[in-house]
């Protein structure tokens, strides 16, 4: 049986950040607030609020449903496979205006500048994030250009007024040095849950509506 999902984006942009490359796999974060089990077959109908173009794409749901934010609007990860993940990755290229045979190449990284926590075995360090994408982020800051790489850790994102609140996302070391004039660290997420995933997207608009 296949779950039919309307997914609408608030831009072609919004939706770019949506999309995670490791490898050969490609997945995909689809806002929605219908409920959806993990594993289930899907069929995503993908609109946006910039464009009259739609998408239709079978995949399979990673993660199910988490609901996120005051308007109980959440969603879920969606893997694709085959000819959907040429489809998935063409989409992709349509929103970052390149043409669409292109598919995920030249994935873009956003700018933003948000302090956060990252836990790294037994210690707590604090930090500024300088730039993000669904895969990943820079993380400068004193103690994170020693880190080696491959080293496991928990980054908090969001979160209010004194630190309540938030999401632990889970990452790891792929490499350390400098970005511009900033010491610190690049770090690769690794957790796929849906929760994760939309702190993250939730970060990213709000960097590209600035």
């Amino acid at each position: 049986m296949i779950s039919t999902l309307e997914v609408h984006y608030l831009s072609r942009r919004s939706a770019l950040t949506a999309g995670k490359t490791e490898g050969r796999t490609l997945t995909l974060f689809a806002p929605t607030s219908q409920s959806v089990s993990g594993g289930t077959n899907v069929e995503l109908r993908i609109s946006f609020a910039d464009t009259e173009r739609t998408f239709r794409i079978h995949g399979v749901a990673i993660s199910g449903t988490s609901a996120m934010g005051r308007d109980g609007q959440g969603g879920l990860m969606v893997g694709f496979l085959g000819d959907n993940k040429r489809r998935a990755a063409e989409m992709i290229a349509f929103c970052a205006q390149r043409p669409e045979s292109m598919g995920t190449a030249l994935r873009e990284r956003f700018p933003v500048r948000k302090r956060c926590k990252v836990v790294f075995s037994n210690r707590q360090l604090q930090g500024t994030m300088l730039d993000l994408s669904q895969s990943g982020a820079f993380i400068a800051g004193d103690g994170f250009a020693k880190l080696e790489p491959g080293a496991v850790a928990k980054l908090k994102l969001g979160g209010g007024l004194f630190g309540m609140g938030g999401t632990w996302v889970e990452a790891r070391v792929i490499w350390q040095g400098r970005k511009g004039s900033q010491a610190g660290c690049g770090v690769r997420f690794t957790g796929q849950e849906a929760r994760q995933s939309s702190a993250i997207q939730r970060l990213l608009e709000t960097a590209i509506s600035r």
